[in-house]
């Protein structure tokens, strides 16, 4: 009976709610039931409030609290915290959907999706966006919505890895694998994978664009095709092929370069026959044909059939040159030009000139040449009237009225102007002479340059200086020689800083530091670096003086000897050093004065071993040892050697000191005497004695200690007749005789 009592149970349920006709085994199971309809809830949870009629119920809730999951699937091992949970979820595994919404008849497997579903025809949205405004029907909507603000990438594809922030957007994206296309356009018949690339695919049928680029004012069917066109304002290239590594702004211009690597032309013009891999790229070649130019260059109104041409176009004006030649590193504004230029190295002349016989690469340069042969100038300069066979030869010569260079030396970085310039100046670097003139010899590396060099031989002087009247055979000889009148010097000397105003001079002093003298006088034997100072030399032994000062009378040979002289009566001083800033008349002083700062003693005196900076000083110094003195005094009757030393004798017996020192009063009759008492009152002591090493602040001192060591008394007492070797020992021995009488 018990058995049977069981199984009575397991099949029959005798009591019946009468409310809702639900069915139970037991009796207090549909107590509990009845309690449900009355909404008599007398168990609450003490952690969040929520009440509950049964206290079973309460239980089961509570496993949601402290986590505790007892009912799990046996499909997928899933596990829940109630039954019910448990039921629902396995509905899922059988497909089961008996929830239907009675308005779009769309199925759900739960009853709560149903419930949330049900909110979106109702069009209630009580969730808004914090950040975007934008409202949602349901809670989880806007947690997903939050995550795309955030980056949260929660969904992973198991076959690529692509995450993704809402569920939704994945399971489209796996459709994509799949690759199922059941969504077709009934008006064109492409087929798509998704309902929503439909929809959207449909509204360009319908030609509305209302979606504009705030940029350039483009107009859009979809929102997402704005975003796409903004990269290609700001630049980002996010699609890159996997052959070549370019990359693309579009995803489109992508798939179409990968069809150039494939080489496939499925694209024919029916007019010429060109073929194209691209659609677009045959019906853009199509408005070439029509001679339709709406692309317009608004910097200097060119027009052009297409945008590509207009962009290249416009890299002109902006001087941007992506395309580099491989092999001399050149680069070009266009593709074009830098396969034109690859020929060039190739060497392959197809093209010939019938009338000069001139081979070119390109026909397009013979074409250009046979202009020339034809004496066609259509081309004038507004600026000077200069007139052109070319366009290009006009805009090469209105850059040189811009002073525009564009073309630059890769080996020293000098621009030029016009590139046949350019192509000269690279001859220099390479040193080939390949032009001579048959009148003196002259080599030339540029044709340009004999020519210009033969009107020296026919003496045409046609320029002329307008400040002295000088002329010259170039226009180039004038330029440079108005700098002489401006004290222009842009040629500076590497190694000792001197500035010339002609390169010329420049290059000549230079042979002055290498020290090399191949011209030698025949008469003295003085050798010379510049064939043109021996040739001023030789007028020195001929004896002729021409050139004589209006001021003092005074001859010289050469009119520039004279230009210095007149220089020293005006007081001009425009030679100037660099290191001490000390000025002087003439060029010679300061090159005299400029060995004094180096310090280097090349002239030696045979006799005393005593070396000089100078070889004039040297000179002079021998005199000393030969004791010649052919400079008298006339009043005390003093020879000197020199005569430079008798004039300022002479100022000693005139008894005119205007030199007075500052510090003690006393008064000299030379500046020079005075500055060397100074450096007495400084405790500055330059002259050293080359045997002891004592030092002495004037030079008359350190001539009378040299006395000393040679033995020399040349001041005798004429009391007792002992000799001293100085002046001023000789008077402290005559104080030793005062001190006696």
């Amino acid at each position: 009976m018990e058995s049977h009592g069981m199984s009575l149970r397991c099949h029959k349920k005798y009591h019946q709610c009468e409310v809702c006709g639900s069915e139970f085994y037991c009796e207090h199971e549909l107590k509990n039931h009845m309690a449900t309809h009355i909404d008599i809830k007398n168990y609450h949870c003490e952690i969040c409030g929520k009440e509950f009629t049964l206290n079973s119920i309460l239980k089961a809730h509570m496993n949601i609290h402290i986590g505790v999951k007892n009912h799990k699937c046996k499909f997928c091992g899933k596990k829940f915290t109630q039954n019910g949970s448990l039921k629902a979820h396995m509905n899922t595994h059988a497909g089961v959907k008996n929830d239907k919404c009675g308005i779009c008849g769309r199925e759900f497997i739960h009853k709560s999706d149903l419930n949330r579903h049900m909110t979106m025809h109702a069009g209630v949205k009580n969730h808004v966006c914090e950040v975007c405004g934008k409202e949602f029907t349901q809670s989880g909507s806007l947690k997903d919505h939050m995550n795309m603000h955030a980056g949260v990438k929660n969904h992973e594809c198991d076959i690529c890895g692509k995450k993704f922030t809402l569920k939704g957007h994945l399971k489209a994206h796996l459709n994509m694998h799949g690759g199922v296309k059941n969504h077709k356009c009934d008006i064109c018949g492409i087929e798509f994978i998704q309902k929503s690339d439909l929809n959207l695919h449909v509204t360009m049928h319908a030609g509305v664009k209302n979606h504009v680029c705030e940029v350039c004012g483009k107009e859009f069917t979809r929102s997402h095709g704005v975003k796409v066109h903004m990269n290609v304002h700001v630049g980002v290239k996010n699609h890159k092929c996997d052959i070549c590594g370019k990359k693309f702004t579009l995803k489109g211009n992508l798939k179409a370069h990968l069809n150039m690597h494939g080489g496939v032309k499925k694209h024919k013009c029916d007019i010429c026959g060109k073929e194209f891999m691209l659609k677009d790229v045959l019906n853009q070649h199509m408005t070439m044909h029509a001679r339709v130019k709406r692309h317009k260059c608004e910097i200097c109104g060119e027009e052009f059939t297409r945008s590509g041409g207009l962009k290249a176009h416009m890299n002109m004006h902006a001087g941007v040159k992506n395309d580099k030649c491989g092999i001399c590193g050149i680069e070009f504004i266009h593709k074009s030009d830098l396969n034109r230029h690859m020929t060039m190295h190739a060497g392959v002349k197809n093209h010939k000139c019938g009338i000069c016989g001139i081979e070119f690469i390109h026909k397009s340069d013979l074409n250009r040449h046979m202009t020339m042969h034809a004496g066609v100038k259509f081309h004038v300069c507004e600026v000077c009237g200069k007139e052109f066979t070319q366009s290009g030869s006009l805009k090469d010569h209105m850059n040189m009225h811009a002073g525009v260079k564009n073309h630059e030396c890769d080996i020293c970085g000098k621009k030029f102007t016009l590139k046949g310039h350019l192509k000269a100046h690279l001859n220099m670097h390479g040193g080939v002479k390949n032009h001579k003139c048959d009148i003196c010899g002259i080599e030339f590396i540029q044709k340009s340059d004999l020519n210009r060099h033969m009107t020296t031989h026919a003496g045409v002087k046609n320029h002329v200086c307008e400040v002295c009247g000088k002329e010259f055979t170039r226009s180039h000889g004038v330029k440079v020689h108005m700098n002489v009148h401006a004290g222009v010097k842009n040629d500076k000397c590497g190694i000792c800083g001197i500035q010339f105003i002609h390169k010329s001079d420049l290059n000549r002093h230079m042979t002055m530091h290498a020290g090399v003298k191949n011209h030698k006088c025949g008469i003295c034997g003085i050798e010379f670096i510049h064939k043109s100072d021996l040739n001023r030399h030789m007028t020195r032994h001929a004896g002729v003086k021409n050139h004589v000062c209006e001021v003092c009378g005074k001859e010289f040979t050469q009119s520039g000897s004279l230009k210095d002289h007149m220089n020293m009566h005006a007081g001009v001083k425009n030679h100037e050093c660099d290191i001490c800033g000390k000025k002087f008349t003439l060029k010679g002083h300061l090159k005299a004065h400029l060995i004094m700062h180096g310090g280097v003693k090349n002239h030696k005196c045979d006799i005393c071993g005593i070396e000089f900076i100078q070889k004039s000083d040297l000179n002079r110094h021998m005199t000393m040892h030969a004791g010649v003195k052919n400079h008298k005094c006339g009043i005390c009757g003093i020879k000197f050697l020199q005569k430079s030393d008798l004039n300022r004798h002479m100022t000693m017996h005139a008894c005119v000191k205007k030199h007075e020192c500052e510090i003690c009063g006393k008064e000299f009759t030379h500046s020079g005497r005075l500055k060397a008492h100074m450096n007495m009152h400084a405790g500055v002591k330059n002259h050293e004695c080359d045997i002891c090493g004592k030092k002495f602040s004037l030079k008359g001192h350190l001539k009378a200690h040299f006395n000393m060591h040679a033995g020399v008394k040349k001041h005798i007492c004429g009391i007792c007749g002992n000799g001293f070797s100085s002046r001023s020992h000789l008077k402290r021995h005559l104080g030793i005789h005062a001190v006696a009488t």
